[in-house]
């Protein structure tokens, strides 16, 4: 289904049809849209009656799922911007979109809630943004996201005087506090010395008894502020938002331990915490055994880096809205490149730009006033008519990709702000007033026609089970190291790593067979048979004709995943 909308005078079109995956036929469209619907989709996946050949694999099993997505829109960044991600890009051996979208999520969580942009009077939002980068082991996410890293950590280093000016004036302020609260304390015995002869006159001297100035107040012990952290508790995050109240940052090569830990160790508590962490509202941490934290502004960015298989795993369970606060992109593998020497690992240009977004003003005196950035008259006109078709296309929509989309407009706000404070600091000069309409119509292609199509492919991951991908894990070993002929063992330790028992790798290779992927054969000797596999030729032959999908045509029209046909 098509959803076509003339909003003001200007067209929306986005194909709410079920995305393709790579070298598949209709019939695998069919039911790769749905793998997120849960009990309902897996039980009417199990009615199919389907069958597999040594002459006809079951192609699916590798297939990523990713389909046909579009290339990351450099033009949505400014000029130099994009000069800037092109090199970055060639000397990390990645593509543009490996070092953009993490260049997104880092630069607004920066700015975080100390610029907010306001779409009206009772609507505004930080400009954080949650964004991962999707792809195999292998595939330059680190690389891509290590581009921006690298200049944060410089710019780390070269405050450090900055922070050892800032931990003086605090150990200054600890010392006149320790003087105050002295002679405060001396006032009071004092006061407790005198001579009390009446009732009335006990209660004008314990009236008049002499409260503790401001000045006498702990100031606590010193935090360091940071830029970002890689692996702290929540407890540690919501100290280091005292010293950095406009917001942290979450810097992960693999974002998976980051979801998966937040169920681990507290029974979901951790959940809450992070759900609250987009938003930027106040929020307490209880502490056992010491007072809790109260934070005026909880808003901590996510960026890093997520294999698809682990996606299922990062987001089990109900659907709590976390990955509906993530913006997704999956690049393609970069493809091979000859280093260059045009960029260098941390260019001037960026670090003062980052340093410009870093030093925003927020609040005098120590005290924290976030400034809210309205948008003009013309951005307000582009933006409700994507709030109007965001509004429509919903009903197309439903599970995880609903919420998902119910949270675009959030995302496009956010993304307008960041994309005109990153041209503004790449430039100097006076700071923005407003948000003009080139950069909301920036984030809304950005929203709608890249990261909506890559989420979706992304959130499609959620409904693979564990068999499937230890399955496709099994195939590429095998492809990978050219194995004519396999065993039980050589599976289970060097495809598996020893993840699953004897019994449970055996039931494995029984589902590949079925699939038309193995055929087992049994040599009979003194003692126990000797059980081998041999590899149908097929997985090495005519990878091209299954594109991502790792090779092969997609010939099954009456199923979509291994678990249907095993």
């Amino acid at each position: 289904m098509n959803i076509q909308g003339s909003f003001g005078g200007r067209g929306y079109t986005v194909h709410w049809d079920k995305p393709k995956t790579n070298g598949t036929s209709a019939g695998r469209q069919k039911d790769n849209s749905k793998t997120d619907q849960g009990v309902d989709n897996q039980k009417s996946r199990e009615t199919h009656s389907c069958t597999h050949s040594w002459d006809d694999p079951d192609w699916s099993i590798l297939d990523d799922r990713r389909g046909d997505l579009s290339e990351f829109p450099v033009d949505t960044l400014s000029t130099p911007w994009q000069e800037w991600v092109a090199r970055a890009a060639h000397g990390a051996g990645a593509t543009p979109a490996h070092v953009a979208v993490p260049l997104l999520g880092i630069a607004s969580s920066l700015i975080g809630t100390a610029r907010r942009v306001m779409a009206s009077r009772s609507w505004t939002q930080p400009m954080t943004i949650w964004t991962g980068v999707v792809g195999f082991s292998g595939t330059s996410k680190t690389p891509g996201i290590d581009a921006t890293k690298r200049t944060l950590s410089q710019i780390e280093r070269d405050r450090s005087y900055k922070i050892a000016e800032l931990q003086r004036a605090h150990e200054v302020r600890v010392e006149a506090a320790k003087a105050a609260r002295d002679e405060w304390k001396k006032d009071l015995k004092r006061a407790a010395q005198a001579k009390v002869v009446s009732m009335e006159e006990y209660r004008s001297k314990i009236a008049s008894e002499p409260v503790m100035p401001p000045a006498a107040a702990d100031p606590g012990p010193f935090i360091a502020p940071r830029l970002y952290v890689s692996n702290v508790t929540i407890e540690r995050l919501a100290v280091l938002l005292e010293a950095r109240p406009q917001g942290m940052l979450m810097l992960s090569d693999e974002l998976a331990g980051v979801f998966l830990n937040m169920s681990r160790y507290s029974g979901g508590q951790e959940n809450e915490f992070w759900l609250e962490a987009w938003n930027g509202n106040p929020y307490t941490v209880e502490r056992m055994g010491r007072p809790p934290i109260t934070v005026k502004h909880l808003l901590v960015g996510l960026v890093g880096g997520l294999q698809p298989d682990k996606l299922a795993r990062s987001f089990k369970g109900d659907l709590d809205g976390m990955y509906a606060r993530v913006l997704f992109g999956w690049p393609v593998d970069p493809p091979y490149r000859p280093l260059t020497n045009e960029v260098a690992e941390v260019e001037p240009e960026i670090v003062n730009a980052l340093s410009r977004i870093i030093d925003l003003p927020c609040g005098e005196q120590d005290e924290f006033a976030p400034r809210h950035i309205a948008l003009s008259a013309e951005a307000i006109e582009a933006f409700e008519r994507f709030r109007q078709f965001q509004h429509y296309g919903r009903d197309a929509l439903d599970g995880r990709e609903r919420e998902w989309w119910a949270k675009s407009p959030a995302h496009v706000l956010r993304m307008a702000g960041t994309l005109c404070y990153l041209t503004w600091a790449m430039v100097g000069g006076p700071e923005p007033k407003r948000i003009d309409v080139e950069y909301v119509q920036a984030a809304i292609r950005l929203v709608r026609d890249y990261f909506w199509p890559h989420s979706r492919a992304a959130l499609r991951q959620i409904g693979l089970n564990e068999r499937h991908a230890n399955a496709r894990r099994v195939l590429r070993w095998i492809r990978a190291h050219h194995k004519n002929e396999i065993s039980l063992k050589d599976v289970r330790r060097e495809a598996l790593s020893q993840s699953l028992d004897a019994d449970q790798t055996l039931g494995l290779l029984g589902g590949l067979v079925k699939a038309g992927w193995l055929h087992e054969t049994t040599t009979p000797t003194a003692g126990r048979p000797i059980r081998r596999w041999d590899v149908n030729p097929k997985l090495f032959g005519n990878v091209e004709s299954a594109g991502s999908a790792e090779g092969g045509n997609a010939s099954c029209t009456s199923c979509t995943s291994y678990t249907s046909c095993t």
